[in-house]
């Protein structure tokens, strides 16, 4: 691996690395989204490997299983059709750490 110019951009990871002290395989994701007539509705991603994402949104009302490849082309039309509706608000500018429960 070549070493970089340090005035060149290193672009962060999507996600934490697992916490290999962990026995607990499985990662979640989770962020609170404002809402209009509550305080905020959950969303979590389930990250288990070997298996489908699991994605719930509001109080386990929506749930749905997404294979990776699913997941990527949801991902893909999100970030598309969310970004044209303009600029991404404060709230969402976060790092969201893994938990393990």
């Amino acid at each position: 691996m070549t070493d970089l110019p340090e005035d060149v951009p290193v672009r962060m990871p999507y996600a934490d690395e697992p916490d290999e002290q962990t026995p607990e395989p499985r990662r979640f994701y989770r962020l609170r989204a404002p809402h209009v007539d509550k305080a905020t509705v959950p969303v979590t991603v389930r990250v288990t490997p070997d298996a489908d994402l699991y994605i719930a949104v509001g109080s386990g009302r929506r749930r749905m299983y997404l294979t990776p490849a699913e997941a990527w082309a949801l991902w893909r039309c999100l970030s598309e059709a969310v970004a044209s509706t303009g600029e991404p608000p404060e709230w969402i500018r976060v790092h969201i750490t893994p938990t393990h429960r």
